[in-house]
């Protein structure tokens, strides 16, 4: 009975020995698939001589050149304003008007005083003649012994005492007066000092306006200009009527042509830096006055520069690397040494040379040894 047992046990162990030699054997019959590597697909440029200019970016609000402040000459209530922004006006036009009410009541008291002045004046002279008349017939009977030296004396005094100019200061005093009141009603009427487009407006009605604060600000916005502030460094290599980049991003991705028409001799005490005044032409209207602009201005040159586009460069770890690519389509991390650059190209000074193909996009996506796949040829 034991026997046939450990026969029973003996069989079934072969029979999984057998089972499993099967199974090994199987799999030992299928062969291993291989993994495709896929490629990354990239532009590229060419390494390549070029002149390239360094610059330096400067930031500021755009005026117009010809821009000015209206001031109030009287403190007085805007009743009404005339004109909208962006109107365009003429020198002497009414732009807004303030309450002269109480000024009009002054001036009738002013006029009252001058007629009263004049009037008291008339009167003078008829005295004047009448006592000029008695002083000249007092003396002759004086010279004639017919009358008294007292009363050719009074005759006198009364005659001087006349013709003093008294009579003629008040009506002067009373016209200049009048003159100082009608001015004042006069600035009630607030007009344009020069032509050209109402560029501001600063009050609404019913504001009470000094003469201090500004009410609106006229322009000529055919002309616009931007004040930068250029360092010690810089200054000597600025030229009047020199031509730089100005950007104007709110408009155009493309810069505008702008020129130097005033350089500072002194430094800004309150900046150690010196005023540089640009011009731009705004014929075409495009640019508003207050907008934000850039002033690229060349600080450098190099003639017959090693130059790769700007997008080529990443920076790591303090370095500057590119990707290349060989001729077997392999990226290859290279560290490179940088000059100067135009915001486009970048001067390269050690690290590769005229020819080298580097990845200009896509280089975020790629590592040393990494397959790629060319699209385009960047500047092709």
């Amino acid at each position: 009975m034991r026997i046939n047992k450990r026969v029973n046990i003996t069989y079934l162990l072969a029979v999984t020995l057998m089972g499993s030699l099967l199974i090994l054997s199987g799999c030992s019959k299928k062969t291993p698939q291989s993994v495709s590597e896929s490629a990354t697909t990239v532009n590229i440029a060419t390494a390549e001589q070029r002149d390239i200019y360094g610059s330096t970016s400067y930031r500021n609000r755009l005026k117009a050149s010809s821009e000015v402040e209206v001031l109030p000459k009287t403190s007085e209530r805007i009743i009404s304003i005339n004109v909208k922004e962006g109107q365009e006006v003429s020198a002497g036009q009414t732009l807004m008007t303030l309450d002269s009410s109480s000024l009009r009541a002054s001036l009738k008291q002013a006029e009252a005083k001058v007629a009263s002045a004049k009037a008291t004046q008339v009167n003078n002279q008829i005295k004047l003649e009448a006592a000029r008349k008695n002083y000249e017939r007092t003396e002759k009977l004086f010279n004639a012994g017919a009358a008294a030296q007292l009363e050719m004396e009074n005759a006198k005094d009364e005659y001087d005492s006349l013709q003093s100019g008294s009579v003629e200061a008040a009506v002067a005093e009373a016209q200049a007066a009048l003159l100082a009141i009608e001015d004042q009603v006069s600035y009630c009427s607030i007009t344009a000092p020069v032509s050209g487009i109402v560029g501001r407006i600063d009050v609404s009605v019913g504001d009470n306006v000094t003469t201090s604060k500004t009410v609106a600000v006229i322009s000529d916005p055919k002309q616009m200009e931007i004040e930068v502030t250029i360092g010690e460094s810089d200054i000597s290599k600025m030229q009047l009527n020199s031509k730089v980049d100005v950007y104007v991003k709110s408009i155009s991705e493309n810069a505008f042509t702008g020129t130097v028409t005033s350089i500072a001799s002194v430094l800004d005490a309150n900046a150690d830096m010196y005023p540089v005044t640009v011009t731009v032409d705004n014929s075409e209207g495009k640019i508003k006055s207050g907008m934000y602009a850039e002033v690229l201005i060349d600080t450098s040159s190099v003639q017959n520069a090693l130059c790769i586009p700007l997008s080529a460069i990443i920076p790591s770890n303090g370095v500057n690397i590119v990707y290349t690519v060989n001729d077997e389509n392999r990226a290859n991390r290279v560290e490179v040494k940088t000059g100067i650059n135009d915001d486009t190209y970048m001067q390269i000074l050690s690290g590769l040379k005229a020819g080298d193909k580097v990845v200009t996009l896509g280089n975020t996506l790629i590592s040393d040894g990494s397959l790629v796949t060319t699209k385009s040829e960047e500047g092709k």
